[in-house]
């Protein structure tokens, strides 16, 4: 194990959360490259000469922390090179951030760097938390006392930092870096700057004067000339805070001209920034950030406006969804989940050849595995450390149905990638969370698994739970856990052992059997969600296709007086029609999703199609996969490539897909 020296303040009362700027004067006499690779807990940006050159490292795991490598070139001449780190402390940091000991590691690999650092602690600021963006880093309040050039390397009181001893695993990042290129497609109108398109942005702000300001971001923006009357204190629906509230980020200036550059990007279409006493805003520029795809499609269909719209928005929406890692909705949660990681890989498969974010969103589930196989819903995230399932509660962080999504998610990239060492490597992590699951099985046969139950957002559900599930339970859950064996069944024979391929035989049989004794309705045609038999959705008719393919249900879902899946759930609604030639269902459903683009008010693909009881997230990845279905060929019941017929798991449809096009 390597051991590495890191950068602390010296004072042991400093403890997170906090901001230090540390600082490095050297000189150059002949033109020379800088170059250094660093890493961050929780996280820095550095400045060369006081702008801005790197932000990160990128966002890690416990068990795998990332560095990073600078390149600087520099003219003859003095130079300072500073790091501005924050530790915001497990109560005020981001939801997706982990910490092990704050502190800074620099290496300096070009021999130019001076050998004596110094720091200073940024006084005379505090940090807030926010209602709505409250997934992200907590918000700045800086008072007379803050130092306002410490990025500059000037100002305050600079002291030599401590030196400690830290043995993390340190990995040079596998991904590119993050974009940085800047916008200006906005209009001022008052107080606020109205954006095109939704954007993800780094704002970078000079102000002058005596007085405050303050910044905060809506997701929300306007169509008209003016802002609509009520704008500033407009909520959602079944939202109770406002489009802007909190405080926001709050500075007090006391004279002079200061600069702000934002230590985290903000998303939206919508930036408020409001001055008090005599301020002036001198300047403000934007930096769009996120993942640097390269896009192999064209999105355009020709003769077809509202299939562009679609296609166009549900690309915004994945962009504004892909960073470091990816995330669920850049505004509120910024997490990393399973199942909606597995509908963004899908359309990234499609979309385009890079598959490095996608094999680190794999491993990073697999290192937030738990010892017992049960998987963290989403990972990286804070919660991680000393949590247990219990039965049957709400909003926590394990949801049995994401376990099982993510045996499908790595026998996606394995159709994907059939020759790529990861899908072996990880296969260990997909037999553990199958053992987990099916040590769940009770006397019926079926699950009974502590944790959040959801399973799709609908207004007669409880928290995402089906009627009857909240003790991990119902026939939904069920069939999704079916279709997981038949996966992990494939993945056995591809990368595995033939003899746990045929144990993992015995058991979806077994599964199989199960579920149809429980939950299905001859009378009907259709399965019901719990064993009381008195509630039927789509849901477990979908899956029903998906995992045992049971035509039996097409009548069901054909008559149309079952509750609808929701945005999300609608994508295995919309791959059960092209796997078994559904041409009319298949369109019907499409137009949700050409509807919702079509709304004026919309730049990107919601949480949910829109509604009157809930509207929480404007942009949110899991509604994008209309990308894949209308790209794909196949379907995700396709078998890894390269296996005879004999090979396909039980009960599924494995031929030709339908290929509904857009």
């Amino acid at each position: 194990m390597t051991t590495r020296l890191w950068m602390r303040p010296v004072e042991r009362a400093v403890e997170p959360p906090f901001f230090a700027v540390f600082r490095n004067r050297f000189e150059t006499t002949v033109p020379a490259l800088l170059r250094f690779t660093y890493s961050a807990d929780e996280r820095a940006g550095f400045f060369c000469d006081g702008e801005a050159i790197a932000d990160g490292p990128p966002r890690g795991t416990a068990q795998r922390w990332f560095s990073a490598t600078v390149e600087v070139p520099l003219a003859p001449g003095s130079h300072v090179l500073t790091a501005r780190l924050f530790a915001f402390g497990r109560n005020l940091t981001a939801y997706g951030q982990m910490s092990l000991v704050p502190g800074l590691f620099v290496c300096d690999e070009s021999a130019l760097l001076s050998p004596e650092w110094e720091y200073q602690v940024c006084m005379g600021c505090s940090f807030a938390g926010s209602k709505t963006d409250w997934g992200s880093y907590a918000h700045l309040l800086t008072d007379e006392d803050f130092n306002w050039r410490a990025l500059e390397g000037e100002g305050g009181e600079w002291r030599r930092p401590a030196y400690f001893e830290d043995s993390r695993v340190l990995e040079p990042s596998p991904l590119p870096a993050m974009r940085c290129e800047e916008i200006r497609n906005y209009r001022r109108k008052g107080p606020f700057f109205l954006f095109d398109d939704y954007v993800c942005v780094y704002g970078d702000y000079v102000f002058s004067g005596v007085g405050e300001v303050r910044l905060r971001w809506a997701e929300p923006g306007w169509e008209s000339e003016d802002p609509p009357e009520g704008f500033r204190s407009g909520c959602k629906p079944g939202d109770p805070y406002p489009y802007f509230s909190g405080s926001g980020d709050r500075f007090r200036l006391t004279g002079g001209t200061i600069r702000w550059r934002d230590y985290w990007w903000h998303a939206g279409r919508t930036l408020e920034v409001t001055l008090f006493g005599d301020v002036k805003l001198e300047s403000a520029r934007f930096f769009r950030t996120g993942y640097p795809w390269r896009l192999r499609r064209d999105l355009s269909v020709p003769g077809d406006e509202r299939m562009t719209r679609l296609l166009r928005h549900s690309w915004t929406t994945l962009q504004s969804c892909s960073f470091e890692t990816l995330m669920d909705c850049p505004y509120y949660e910024q997490l990393q989940y399973i199942s909606d990681s597995r509908l963004d890989l899908l359309s990234l498969y499609e979309l385009s050849d890079d598959t490095r974010l996608a094999g680190n969103v794999l491993r990073q589930f697999a290192e937030g595995q738990y010892p017992s196989g049960m998987l963290s819903c989403r990972y990286p995230t804070k919660e991680h450390a000393g949590y247990r399932a219990e039965p049957g509660e709400y909003y926590r962080i394990h949801i049995p149905s994401f376990t099982a999504f993510y045996i499908q998610m790595l026998h996606d990239f394995a159709r994907r990638s059939p020759n790529d060492p990861l899908v072996r490597q990880l296969l260990p992590t997909a037999r553990r969370a199958a053992d987990y699951l099916a040590g769940c099985l009770g006397a019926d046969g079926l699950l009974h698994v502590p944790g959040w139950n959801f399973i799709d957002w609908l207004d007669n559900w409880e928290g995402g739970v089906p009627p009857g599930g909240r003790y991990g339970e119902g026939c939904t859950l069920n069939l999704i856990f079916l279709l997981a064996v038949k996966d992990l069944i494939d993945l056995e024979r591809h990368f595995g052992f033939p003899e746990n391929a045929m144990k993992r035989e015995v058991l979806a049989g077994e599964i199989s059997a199960a579920i149809r004794a429980a939950y299905y309705l001859p009378e009907r045609g259709c399965f019901a969600e719990n064993k009381k038999h008195d509630y039927v959705s789509e849901h477990a008719q979908v899956f029903a296709l998906l995992a045992m393919g049971e035509t039996a249900v097409i009548p069901a879902l054909r008559r149309g007086d079952l509750d609808q899946c929701g945005i999300a759930f609608s994508f295995y609604y919309l791959e059960a029609c092209r796997a078994f030639g559904l041409d009319d269902l298949y369109r019907q459903r499409q137009e949700n999703y050409l509807r919702t683009a079509d709304r004026p008010d919309l730049r990107t693909m919601p949480e949910l199609f829109p509604n009157n009881w809930w509207l929480r997230s404007d942009c949110h990845a899991w509604g994008a996969h209309l990308l894949y279905h209308h790209f794909a060929r196949g379907t995700i019941l396709d078998p890894i490539p390269g296996f005879h017929a004999s090979a396909e798991p039980l009960g599924t449809r494995r031929g030709e897909p339908v290929g509904i096009p857009g």
